[in-house]
């Protein structure tokens, strides 16, 4: 995988087609809040909780509403590429950070298994980014972050009070944005990718990049599903996107052989997804 580049010249003299009138860009349809917990106090309270059980309380912290409501608000990214000696262009929205719980004042960035993380995506008529769009989400992001990796021979990376430290280290460097100010660099994406139609028990990670654009982690598919730590990010992108100024689906954009590479430098990936966790209903209570 090559560092993200400017785009050349011509590409950025490309026109970009106006959405259509009656267009109104896509948000986050979250829950209604019934649980108003801080994501520290979710921190300290879970503690050493294991993978499985904490993904069901995050799980039910989302059904309970209990999620910044700043992740609401999805922030444009457009690509372009010729194609058949043609420009085409396509724009996606994606939260403007990664996935996090607890209440708007204090929340904490979660990672999680892909297979949680695909169904908050199916909650959310959602989708994993793919390295070429994680890397388009770098380039335009407002807020570029200097990544902070956290030694996994000093740290449990696995656990919770890392997850929470990160965090902090995080937020130490800018502030979290209202709206959907665009923010990357913190953390490494889980991606979508064709590694997993071979490696469906693997999770394919990618990004992370410094400041000179160049991504820390090479896309990658080392790890097993069960294998989360403070380093992986949830980014939602919506399902709803534009294609020359023409609503579409990503899905389409996605398995179409040629239109695919503009969200895709694997070629179409149709129907690539991780398998989904059951649903967790109820609780939500921070317990």
């Amino acid at each position: 995988m090559q560092p993200p580049a400017a785009a050349p010249a011509d590409a950025a003299a490309a026109p970009a087609p106006t959405a259509p009138v009656d267009f109104t860009p896509p948000r986050l349809q979250l829950p209604p809040r019934h649980v108003r917990t801080a994501g520290s106090a979710l921190a300290a309270q879970w503690g050493r909780l294991p993978l499985a059980e904490r993904e069901l309380r995050v799980c039910a912290q989302f059904t309970a509403g209990n999620v910044p409501a700043r992740l609401a608000d999805l922030a444009p990214v457009t690509i372009s590429e010729e194609i058949d000696g043609e420009w085409r262009t396509v724009t996606v929205w994606v939260t403007p950070d990664y996935f996090a719980i607890g209440t708007d004042e204090d929340d904490l960035r979660m990672p999680l298994s892909p297979a949680s993380a695909q169904w908050l995506c199916d909650q959310l008529d959602c989708a994993l980014p793919t390295p070429r769009l994680v890397d388009a989400i770098w380039l335009q992001a407002r807020h570029k972050v200097t990544p902070q990796p956290i030694s996994p021979k000093q740290h449990d990376i696995a656990s919770l009070p890392v997850f929470a430290m990160h965090d902090r280290m995080v937020d130490a460097q800018t502030a979290r944005e209202a709206g959907d100010a665009l923010v990357a660099g913190h953390k490494k994406d889980v991606v979508l990718s064709t590694l997993l139609q071979e490696w469906p028990d693997r999770v394919v990670l990618y990004g992370w990049h410094r400041l000179d654009g160049t991504p820390i982690q090479p896309k990658s598919k080392a790890h097993t599903t069960p294998h989360v730590d403070y380093s992986h990010g949830i980014r939602l992108v919506s399902r709803t996107i534009l294609l020359d100024g023409a609503p579409t689906k990503l899905d389409a954009v996605l398995a179409d052989p040629k239109l695919c590479a503009l969200l895709s430098d694997e070629g179409p990936l149709p129907a690539v997804r991780y398998p989904a966790a059951p649903a967790a209903d109820g609780g939500g209570s921070g317990r």
